[in-house]
């Protein structure tokens, strides 16, 4: 896993930062340099409050703090659950779409049981299509928002990985059944020619 960075000063002296009354070990670490102590105060949800330090530039920071232009990737991954897992078997039944900042958007057909490519596909759109898409994903983690996640047994399940600039990764995980997330996430794909072909011929191979 790569080491947390900081976003300010890209220095690898990063420590997590502890709310709450510290025990004795999380003192010494504190008195170590391995730990900083952020005080007693916690808001209920914990959203905002700092949870990284930089022992280089004094910076703190969460991933709730950054925007859209903090975000290095977002990779949406589903996979089939229909039938069993067979890794002689090289059929598609897992898809993965990778969004880059600068417009590049990554396709990989896999069987479920490998990571195999069996197709690829790279294309480009405008950068301000990806921005407006990573402000839309951020939206959907904000603590206001309202989601619908649905569940269903068959079907597609879906990761959704968002990767910062801190070296940071956030996963979500949950089943293809038209909730905000997959949705959200769905309907963005398919507003680019070329990736509705991808997904809609993914449909008919089912």
């Amino acid at each position: 896993m790569a080491k947390c960075i900081c976003p300010k000063c890209k220095s690898e002296n990063i420590i997590p930062i502890m709310y709450g009354y510290p025990a004795s070990e999380a003192m010494e670490a504190a008195v170590a340099g391995e730990l900083k102590l952020g005080g007693c105060e916690v808001y209920i949800d914990g959203c905002d409050m700092p949870d990284k330090f930089c022992k280089d530039c004094e910076f703190e920071w969460s991933v709730d703090h950054f925007l859209a232009e903090d975000i290095v990737k977002v990779r949406f991954r589903y996979w089939s659950n229909w039938g069993f897992m067979d890794s002689e078997l090289l059929t598609e039944e897992q898809w993965a779409f990778e969004v880059y900042p600068d417009g590049t958007i990554k396709y990989f057909a896999y069987p479920r049981a490998s990571q195999r490519v069996l197709d690829k596909d790279e294309i480009r759109i405008s950068s301000d299509r990806v921005n407006d898409f990573y402000n839309q994903v951020i939206w959907l983690y904000r603590s206001w928002t309202e989601i619908v996640d649905c569940r269903v047994c068959d079907g597609c399940s879906y990761e959704l990985t968002i990767t910062y600039k801190d070296n940071r990764k956030r996963k979500f995980s949950g089943d293809i059944g038209g909730g905000t997330i997959d949705e959200t996430i769905m309907n963005f794909l398919k507003s680019i020619p070329e990736m509705k072909q991808k997904i809609e011929g993914e449909d008919a191979d089912e």
